[in-house]
């Protein structure tokens, strides 16, 4: 079972309408919160702009262009 998926995009994708890239944390031993999904995604990736976060613990929504972070 996936604990918690992530969806970002970038910076400079923002206004486009382009796709969300998904992250899929499944069973990895630091993630099994959304706020651990988040953090975890950005340290991966620095330039990216997380924009949802689903999990077992609910649903965190990111307000452009900010996101979650």
């Amino acid at each position: 079972m996936t604990s918690c998926i992530t969806f970002h995009t970038y910076a400079d994708l923002l206004f486009d309408g382009g796709r969300l890239a998904a992250t899929c944390w499944g069973d990895h031993p630091t993630v099994s919160t959304l706020q651990q999904a988040v953090c975890a995604t950005i340290a991966v990736d620095s330039e990216a702009v997380v924009l949802r976060a689903i999990g077992t613990d609910g649903t965190a929504t990111g307000l452009m262009p900010a996101g979650l972070g």
